[in-house]
């Protein structure tokens, strides 16, 4: 787990590569946020104010229509960044944000971060490598629910869950996701994945438990996978 600022910039990817005394300008100008569970940090259509970075504990990212149906984007695990789009484009918040847990977030103010980026132009190519990673992988997501089995893209969504829980260690308990959620981040009703979890809990892969779906045995389901592509 990132538990400091420091930590934050030094291990993420967002500023990783960041000169240190640049690193030191960014920690100058950040300021750390607590949210308790449940808590709403912004809301879709908001104007931008500030990049964040999960420190502990979680942020539940989704979008939400008239009649109460949503998409979940994703959960973010400490270490990790969000809102840096609309933080660069000045452009609404295209989702709505809201806390797992107690969490503790850092706080990068938007006209802050902009004017050490002018100064320096060059640093904005970390975030363009950023830009274009997400924009792989949402095109990624788009591919495999034109192309895949729902059992497919239920295996490769629990992986990428697995993946971003255990990049950090942590002595934090890790972001739940329920089984709403998880079919949610597919874009499907909870009923039309029950059976397939149903299948992988009697054979060990995973554990549902109330609110939770846990990752038991990732490398069976990575060999699903396989097997399924030939």
């Amino acid at each position: 787990m990132a538990s400091s600022i420091f930590e934050q910039l030094d291990d993420s990817g967002l500023f990783r590569d960041f000169p240190q005394d640049t690193k030191q300008q960014l920690a100058d100008i950040s300021t750390t946020v607590s949210c308790n569970d449940g808590q709403m940090l912004y809301q879709d259509g908001d104007q931008p104010d500030a990049l964040y970075g999960v420190l502990s504990g979680g942020i539940k990212m989704v979008a939400e229509d008239a009649n109460g149906k949503y998409f979940l984007y994703g959960i973010v695990q400490p270490g990790w960044w969000f809102g840096e789009i609309s933080a660069i484009d000045g452009r609404p918040r295209a989702q709505t944000t809201m806390a797992i847990g107690n969490t503790q977030l850092m706080r990068i103010p938007r006209t802050e971060l902009l004017n050490l980026l002018d100064t320096n132009p060059k640093l904005y190519k970390h975030f363009l490598n950023i830009l274009c990673k997400r924009l792989r992988q949402a095109g990624q997501v788009l591919e495999e629910a034109a192309f895949l089995p729902l059992s497919k893209r239920l295996a490769k969504q629990l992986l990428r869950l697995h993946k971003s829980r255990n990049h950090y260690e942590s002595p934090m308990p890790a972001s739940k996701i329920s089984q709403e959620e998880l079919a949610a981040s597919l874009g499907v009703t909870r009923q039309s994945i029950y059976r397939v979890l149903k299948d992988w809990q009697l054979k060990n892969w995973i554990a549902v438990q109330y609110g939770n779906v846990e990752i038991i045995e990732p490398q069976s389901l990575q060999t699903f996978l396989s097997l399924s592509e030939h």
